[in-house]
């Protein structure tokens, strides 16, 4: 059987250059995306790694486990899931919906599913609630840790290059808010899903 993952690489591979490199793509046209087009080089493609290598930490090695584990980062806590804030953010604020346990998105039962529902509903509303928000964006990156944590981003009202998908690379350039302002925010998400 041909391997699909394979037959996809093909095809991108008819669209490399020289280097490897694909041509810079239509996101870099969107207005907004966070760079100018001008001198934006893609990195080249690397070969296919199959097995892919085990990236995942230990519970003693997570930052989410290290998180729930603190009073001042935990917004609030369910049976089998766990609504935490990172320490800092430079967006109007962030909630990240988690497994208590060191446990993948994968490793939920039915319930728990149901929980995780209810919970990014919860914490998106009470996101959406803050002054100042202009929208709440809600994503998913495991990238191979080991902890089930769906991010919830707000996006201050009227800062339009903020929207979509480029939102954390913009986070990721901009400095943090105060955080006695961060803090007050979430007291009232904390609030909100008491």
């Amino acid at each position: 059987m041909t391997d699909p993952a394979d037959v996809w690489r093909g095809r991108v591979q008819d669209h490399l250059d020289a280097a490897g490199r694909p041509p810079v793509g239509g996101m870099a046209d969107w207005e907004v995306f966070p760079f100018e087009r001008e001198g934006l080089t893609p990195k080249a493609m690397g070969e296919r790694v199959v097995p892919e290598p085990d990236r995942s930490r230990g519970a003693d090695a997570c930052g989410t486990c290290k998180a729930l584990a603190r009073d001042d980062l935990v917004l609030h806590t369910g049976d089998r899931l766990a609504v935490i804030r990172p320490g800092g953010t430079s967006t109007m604020f962030v909630a990240n919906v988690v497994a208590r346990a060191h446990e993948r998105l994968d490793d939920l039962d039915e319930t728990a599913d149901e929980e995780l529902g209810r919970l990014v509903r919860r914490t998106y509303r009470a996101l959406r609630a803050l002054p100042g928000v202009g929208n709440v964006h809600v994503c998913k990156w495991e990238n191979g840790g080991g902890h089930l944590s769906v991010n919830l981003l707000a996006r201050p009202l009227g800062v339009l290059e903020l929207r979509g998908s480029n939102l954390p690379v913009w986070a990721d350039m901009l400095p943090d808010i105060p955080q006695d302002e961060y803090d007050a925010r979430a007291e009232a998400v904390r609030a909100a899903l008491a």
